[in-house]
């Protein structure tokens, strides 16, 4: 434990000097520039500098309603499409790398397919952070979250991840936070448009894509298709477990078909189509200490919504949004190696959101709705193990949310909501509060309350040898205090205190290898980030997330005190990038993850690890670009999990093509 206080302090001493050498090196710049100025030169506008692009970006899940982050009391983080494009990421979990706040680590390894994590302000599982479609939950009921690595990045306009508790607007899950996937919609009056990809890379990576795109004056549509692929037959080496070798039975094939169709009614009405078909091919090598060499499995995904969106009255104050969806999950594990293991598990998904935003006057505005969604999980294996069940879960809410801008410098929020759950035995209240200060016209101050809750999963109820059928909800009561402030135009500082006390929270314990709940925990900590204009063309981020769990409860007095299991973990990442108007991009990035505990006695852990990244974009026409990226540079060895290695050094080039 002295050394992984040490790396803690070793850490937060070496982001200071980081931060502090940028923060000197864009202050010489701006002294450098105001030295140079004379009448007679035309001078640098830093207008729209990489500050104002990220504070003006558009979001949609810290209060179900589109604003700026800028605006938001809560704490909110996005990649948008260019980012996404120029970094060459290729599936959602892939583009959450180097956020703050969120810990991405496979309980599977770090290969193309592998089943992601996305774990949220300490929160021990993926099932605490809710996964929202275009502003719709897509969940699963039988392990509560969804895997972004089935989602590849060709369909998606923008990724925001909102830490911190969200049940007060979203319901279930949304303990740790929300990620909201925004998705790419066709433009009215556009020509046909052409998009084309090919990718290859280490270790048997291939990709290729298309996309189609038109519209007219009342309809627009897109149409596209990703293959993603990769053998994964990676080195890897384990000195702490004296293991070594190349990765066996773990290729990967991701397919996405998407369809988005616009079609407007009149001048007040729009209807829109959202359809995604994605499929996962993934051979299962197991850990290296317990390997599966025949194992694979298949994940088929059915996302469908159609959504009207009605401007009510004469004025464009007030908007209905009514939205159905539904979603059909088809997953088989198959494995042979000690008798014959065919497992299938089946997902259905039903529902609805009817939610009237209305701006009531200048200063206040009410959003207020009633979701819907009914989930079904069945599952059979005919196989070594012979179980099956068939369950089901009803979810039915009304809620509210008020806001009112006080003063130019002062905002309140307060929400509402009140669920209705079949797991839940009962209703579930959600409140929640915030506040946005601002202090003069650099600083600004935020801060958030809201109760948040969890039901158990159908494997965690119900999968035999590995549940728990005595569990009950986790509720959770979190609050944030946060402070923006901008140094011109040119840095921009944010952080957040968090604090989150769990009561009844579910776990898996890696003893038992059961989900247990743990009486009371607490996860509380900080987020820091710096982003920095250094000069037209250059900038810099880094930032920093310090997680302090503990648990204060618990049937076994002898983990009282003790770290919630991998809830500790703090992580920091830099990156320094170079991108110009002609549209020639480089950048290098550097990922830290701490050292981890692995069990709640906390007397197993992992070793932390470092990654460096390079990423670059060159234009070779104004419709042609080049794309290359080499991830863990320096081919460090590392578990993201005990026993699951992560991939050493990898390459991957690619052309994008864009035709009208």
């Amino acid at each position: 434990m002295a050394q992984f206080s040490f790396v803690k302090t070793v850490s937060c001493v070496f982001l200071y000097l980081f931060c502090g050498a940028i923060a000197a090196a864009a202050q010489t710049e701006i002294n450098l520039q105001a030295d140079s100025e004379t009448e007679d030169q035309e001078t640098v506008d830093f207008e729209l500098t990489v500050i104002d692009q990220l504070l003006n970006q558009t979001v949609y899940g810290p209060s179900r309603r589109e604003e700026t982050v800028k605006d938001a009391t809560r704490a909110a983080y996005v990649i948008n499409r260019e980012q996404i494009e120029a970094q060459g990421y290729r599936t959602v979990n892939e583009a959450l790398r180097y956020f703050p706040g969120i810990f991405t680590d496979s309980t599977s390894g770090s290969r193309l397919g592998a089943q992601s994590s996305q774990i949220l302000r300490g929160a021990n599982n993926s099932s605490q952070t809710l996964i929202l479609l275009d502003g719709r939950p897509i969940n699963r009921f039988d392990s509560g979250a969804f895997d972004l690595s089935t989602l590849t990045t060709d369909n998606v306009e923008r990724i925001e991840v909102i830490p911190g508790g969200g049940s007060a607007l979203f319901g279930s899950n949304a303990i740790g936070g929300v990620i909201n996937i925004v998705t790419r919609q066709p433009e009215f009056n556009q020509p046909v448009v052409v998009e084309t990809g090919l990718d290859l890379g280490s270790f048997g990576y291939n990709r290729q894509r298309v996309g189609v795109s038109f519209g007219s004056e009342a309809q627009a549509v897109r149409v596209a298709y990703d293959r993603t692929a990769a053998d994964n037959d990676f080195e890897f080496d384990i000195p702490v477990s004296g293991l070594a070798g190349i990765r066996d039975n773990a290729a990967s094939n991701i397919q996405n078909v998407n369809l988005q169709a616009v079609t407007q009614l009149g001048d007040r009405h729009r209807l829109r189509f959202s359809g995604i078909y994605s499929s996962k091919d993934l051979e299962i090598p197991g850990s290296v200490t317990f390997p599966s060499p025949n194992a694979t499995q298949y994940d088929n995904n059915w996302l469908l919504s159609l959504d009207l969106e009605s401007r009510l009255g004469n004025g464009d104050d007030s908007m209905l949004t009514t939205k159905v969806f539904a979603d059909f999950n088809d997953f088989r594990f198959f494995n042979d190696q000690f008798g014959t293991t065919d497992a299938r598990y089946e997902n259905r998904s039903f529902g609805t959101q009817i939610q009237h935003n209305w701006q009531l006057s200048e200063t206040q505005n009410l959003t207020y709705g009633v979701d819907y969604r009914y989930l079904t999980a069945t599952a059979e294996d005919p196989g070594v193990f012979g179980f099956s069940y068939d369950e089901n879960l009803s979810q039915g809410a009304i809620f509210a949310r008020y806001g009112w801008d006080v003063s130019p410098e002062f905002a309140l929020n307060f929400g509402l909501r009140q669920d209705f759950n079949s797991l839940a035995d009962g209703s579930v209240t959600s409140p929640s509060a915030g506040f946005a200060w601002q202090v003069g016209t650099a600083t600004r101050i935020r801060g958030n309350y809201a109760r948040n809750f969890r039901v158990p999963t159908a494997v965690d109820l119900y999968f035999p040898g590995f549940s728990n059928p005595d569990l009950v909800p986790e509720t959770a009561n979190s609050f944030d205090l946060g402070i923006d402030h901008r140094f011109s135009d040119r840095a921009l500082v944010r952080l957040t205190y968090f604090n989150n006390t769990l009561d009844d929270a579910i776990v898996f314990d890696l003893g038992t290898f059961t989900p247990q709940n743990i009486q009371k925990a607490r996860n509380q900590g900080l987020e820091a980030e710096l982003t920095v204009q250094l000069a037209p063309s250059l900038s810099a981020f880094a930032n920093y997330t310090w997680n302090n769990s503990k648990i204060l409860a618990d049937t076994n007095p002898a983990f009282v005190g003790n770290e919630v299991a991998f809830a500790g973990t703090d992580y920091f990442n830099i990156g320094l990038a170079y991108e110009n108007p002609q549209g020639i991009y480089a950048g290098v990035f550097l990922k830290r993850v701490g050292d981890r505990l692995t069990n709640n006695a906390n007397t197993n852990s992992l070793e932390g690890y470092t990654n460096v990244d390079l990423r670059a974009r060159y234009p070779l026409s104004e419709t042609v670009n080049l794309t290359a990226s080499v991830e863990n540079l320096f081919d460090a060895d590392f578990e993201t999990f005990p026993g699951y290695p992560g991939v050493e050094r990898r390459f991957q080039i690619g052309v994008n093509a864009r035709f009208r």
